[in-house]
């Protein structure tokens, strides 16, 4: 029978399922940001193994900049370095800021000049490829190239405008789309690097980039030079000379341009691993044992699946999760199919196929982007034994606007009271994308003000971005609170409250001195769990 009908059938069904009300089973859930896109086997800190972590390390000294990893330093890491248990805020902020000069300084000095990053011998192969562009486009580049020759150009692209750099997420993102991996041989991948020095890695990385299916990726011209504007007066003038002028950032707005920025900016990472040409063996020994650790989707999914099956996971409400984990869970009839749901985010619900009738139904949110986004999932379901239903949403907030969230979950609540005959049943799974002290405390208020409520777990996602496109975000550490289990309040008609509620599968908070992803969680978020039981 579909389930929808059940919400339509009268007393006498009602009268029955009160009676299987007194038979509710108890049902254990959990909550997972997968980080389903996991490629780059040197953006986090944390621990990979014994066998690749030092060259990991090294990695990091020579590409993450010291005055980035100054600038986000937390008090707690200025105090080390200060040598003192305590101290003042102004004598923290004080000791900080003298770092932050004297990195500056380092760094304005370090890495490679633009003529020996990008030789002659390099733009002869880019004109080689003179039938993906219109030559007006090129002009412009090589008077960038010509004016800035003599100036050392890493705090220029470690400081760089991040319209400039979106190709790689385009790339990613469209590759995923296709059921692909996004494939290059550049420091953030597991693609091999190819060549024995600087040149070949940079030129055989030209190579790769220098295709007409990646020029037709890139933003419009118009969308580059309307972001350029934004940028503050003087921005180039703070990296590369006083002279330098906004305005020859509209080198790169053409499609040539953008591809060129991004291979420049990927051309400095090669660059300064070259310099010791033992470590492109060692890069791309680090990348082979990735590949088949933290970085194998079918290992990682297998993983999952026997801690799932461990902790008896009756619902899975999963966020940013690849195709590979259902696929996994579903093959063997472990979990019931996920037909209709949207899997363009990842954010789905699964269902346990001998605890739950296989007849769910999907429940559309109308009017809302992230759904058709397929950053929200939400299902009704029928518990196998008791009869009991229950409105299942996994969610995933917008990953910088943390209200987006908060909607998220007033549109399940309108969705519950519409379809609620009085004994309907609530969970939710969400990555709510809460990222400071202030955005939880609204989170939690508005939960309050629905009736709602979910266990106080801590930080769930505890990170330091290492060697990243995000160039404001290296050596910063992200120790947040942004994924929860929720259900409804007993005096709102909640009937199952939270017991051994776990994180990354252990009861207790997690160790906000333990870097992820790392070999024993695989995410740069712990999963939530807990057993919901009968009060």
């Amino acid at each position: 029978m579909h389930l929808q009908v059940h919400l339509h059938k009268g007393a006498n069904f009602f009268n029955l399922l009160e009676t299987n009300m007194m038979h509710i089973t108890s049902v254990a859930i959990q909550t997972a940001n997968i980080l389903g896109i996991f490629t780059d086997p040197f953006e986090f800190q944390g621990d990979y193994g014994t066998e690749v972590n030092p060259v990991r390390n090294k990695v990091f000294e020579l590409i993450v900049s010291r005055e980035s990893l100054a600038k986000n330093y937390t008090n707690a890491e200025v105090k080390e370095l200060m040598h003192v248990e305590i101290a003042s805020e102004e004598e923290i902020n004080d000791y900080q800021q003298a770092l932050i000069v004297q990195a500056r300084n380092e760094v304005k000095e370090y890495g490679p000049t633009l003529s020996q990053m990008i030789t002659p011998e390099l733009i002869e192969e880019i004109k080689k490829k003179h039938e993906l562009f219109v030559e007006s486009d090129l002009q412009p580049i090589l008077g960038f190239i010509e004016r800035y020759k003599d100036q050392k150009v890493f705090r220029f692209l470690r400081n760089n405008p991040p319209e400039l750099t979106s190709l790689d997420k385009i790339l990613r993102d469209k590759a995923a789309r296709e059921g692909k991996s996004f494939d290059l041989p550049i420091l953030g991948s597991t693609k091999l690097l190819t060549g024995k020095n600087s040149f070949e890695l940079k030129k055989n990385l030209l190579e790769a980039l220098f295709t007409k299916e990646i020029f037709d990726s890139t933003k419009t011209q118009q969308s580059i030079l309307q972001a350029l504007t934004k940028l503050k007066p003087g921005y180039l003038s703070e990296f590369l000379s006083p002279d330098a002028d906004n305005n020859d950032l509209a080198a790169f707005s053409s499609p040539l341009g953008q591809v060129f920025f991004f291979w420049m900016s990927q051309s400095l990472n090669l660059n300064l691993i070259a310099i010791d040409p033992d470590m492109i063996s060692q890069v791309n020994k680090v990348k082979e044992v990735f590949a088949h650790t933290l970085g194998d989707p079918n290992a990682r999914a297998i993983t999952l699946k026997e801690k799932l099956i461990s902790a008896n996971i009756s619902v899975l409400f999963t966020q940013e999760s690849d195709a590979l984990v259902p696929d996994i869970l579903i093959n063997d009839g472990m979990y019931l199919p996920i037909d209709g749901q949207n899997m363009q985010d990842g954010t789905i619900v699964l269902l346990r196929s001998d605890m739950w009738e296989s007849d769910y139904k999907i429940i559309p949110i109308e009017g809302y982007e992230g759904y058709t986004e397929g950053r929200m999932s939400v299902v009704l379901a029928t518990q196998k034994g008791s009869g009991q239903q229950f409105l299942l949403a996994s969610c995933h907030g917008h990953s910088t606007k943390a209200e987006d969230g908060r909607l998220q979950i007033r549109l399940i609540m309108d969705k519950f009271k519409e379809l609620s005959n009085g004994n309907l049943q609530l969970f939710i799974g969400t990555d709510a994308n809460t990222k400071s002290e202030e955005d939880v405390r609204l989170f939690r208020q508005q939960l309050d003000e629905l009736s709602l409520t979910a266990p106080s777990v801590g930080p769930t996602t505890v990170k330091k971005r290492m060697v990243t496109a995000q160039n404001a975000k290296a050596g910063k550490a992200a120790i947040d609170e942004e994924d929860y289990l929720i259900t409804l309040k007993p005096e709102a008609g909640g009937k199952l409250g939270f017991n051994q509620v776990t994180v990354g599968f252990q009861e207790g908070k997690a160790d906000i001195k333990i870097s992820l992803p790392n070999m024993d969680n695989q995410s740069d978020h712990y999963p939530v769990g807990a057993v919901m039981r009968p009060f």
